[in-house]
């Protein structure tokens, strides 16, 4: 009894598809379409329609008849390959309103239906900071924001022109803290969601700050007379600086060269001197802008050859350590060549203490002599041993025991 009523609601809810039909509606290629290129729609049915029309959010805007269509400058809709249960609708030059809601309608009243999502490249609208006309003080916080349309939402990266912020960073916002008169420079914002070309929008950041030196200070500078040297100082500063320039010794003020501005925050001031022999003394420059104080600093003209440069303080360290090296080597040699010396004499006199020179060794003792003076020494006397005399004492001893034997 029960497969019957299942049978029963099978028929009541599929028998009007089977003479209606069926009408399924998506889109090809791909799921999305991209502003700006074309588009199309595809339709399949189960039954055949004689009319059917396309809309837009049930808008009508194309129509067929047995695969005969009608179209305008934007849509097309007809048969693929003349069959009339496979439809199209082709869209061109799709922008955002197409956004929406697509239908296809038989004349039957059956229809399908599909959302489309129009996807499209980053813009960005706007970027900003949270400090007034994008200048800030040395040590605060500067927060930065990026607001983006885009469809799918896009990645936010950021970058700096300053050597101290090249690492890059992610997010619609971001915080730069503690912020530093080198990071005085132009920020970026790029947005990509992999939809045509990724975009940029930059924004300026100033830094008010103290004035310092920026790189190194060449505080000496070699001439002789007559010559015209340039002392120079390359400072980082904001707002601009002044400076003023006096020679020690005569405590006067000197009319510097025109101040050159490199960058927002760079400034260079130079003074330029004809050596007399009053020259040679020491400059003080001294360096304000509002913030912090006087900065002085003091470059040193010196008489000599510009060829040979000063021995700065890392390299006269170094030859002070490497002369010590040095004589500490010496010392240590000599050291040693006094030990050797001392073990030398040391042996000898060991040697001398055991083996006296006027003790005679049994070879030694070759001749002896019957004189003292040694002018009555006769040949005899130095060719003499006791050996050989004993040796002569027994020789006579046998002759004579032979002698009385044979009488």
């Amino acid at each position: 009894m029960e497969y019957k009523y299942i049978l029963i609601l099978i028929v009541i809810v599929y028998l009007p598809v089977l003479i209606t039909g069926q009408y399924t509606m998506r889109g090809v290629p791909g799921s999305y379409a991209v502003l700006g290129e074309n588009y199309t729609l595809q339709c399949d049915v189960t039954d055949s329609p004689s009319l059917v029309d396309f809309r837009r959010n049930n808008i009508v805007v194309c129509n067929m008849i047995n695969c005969g269509s009608s179209s305008d400058n934007r849509y097309k809709c007809g048969c693929i390959n003349n069959n009339n249960k496979q439809l199209y609708l082709n869209i061109s030059n799709i922008n955002k309103q197409d956004g929406t809601t697509w239908s296809c309608r038989g004349s039957s009243g059956r229809q399908g239906s599909t959302s489309v999502p129009v996807y499209y490249p980053p813009d960005i609208t706007s970027i900003t900071s949270d400090v007034v006309n994008n200048t800030a003080d040395e040590g605060s916080d500067v927060i930065f924001n990026c607001n983006v349309d885009s469809k799918p939402v896009s990645t936010i990266t950021w970058s700096s022109s300053t050597s101290t912020n090249t690492n890059t960073q992610s997010g619609q916002q971001w915080t730069l803290t503690q912020a530093k008169c080198q990071d005085t420079g132009i920020y970026t914002c790029t947005a990509n969601n992999g939809i045509g070309q990724s975009t940029t929008k930059s924004l300026p950041l100033i830094i008010r700050c103290s004035p310092r030196i920026n790189g190194d200070l060449k505080d000496e500078v070699i001439n002789g007379l007559g010559e015209e040297v340039t002392l120079l100082i390359d400072v980082i500063a904001y707002p601009k600086p002044s400076f003023k320039w006096i020679q020690e010794s005569t405590g006067l003020e000197l009319t510097p060269d025109t101040t050159q501005q490199v960058a927002t925050n760079n400034y260079i001031s130079s003074l330029t001197v004809t050596i007399q022999q009053s020259s040679f003394d020491n400059y003080i420059v001294t360096v304000n802008n509002g913030i912090g104080g006087d900065k002085s600093y003091t470059i040193k003209i010196i008489d000599g050859d510009p060829e040979t440069k000063p021995v700065s303080v890392e390299q006269s360290g170094y030859q002070e350590g490497l002369a010590t090296g040095i004589g500490i080597g010496i010392g240590i040699g000599i050291g040693i060549s006094l030990v050797c010396v001392f073990l030398v004499l040391l042996t000898i006199f060991i040697y001398r203490k055991y083996h006296p020179a006027n003790k005679k060794l049994p070879e030694e003792s070759y001749a002896t002599f019957s004189n003292t003076n040694p002018e009555e020494r006769t040949y005899e006397d130095l060719n003499t041993r006791p050996e050989v005399n004993e040796n002569n004492q027994h020789s006579g001893d046998a002759k004579e025991y032979e002698n009385m034997r044979r009488n």
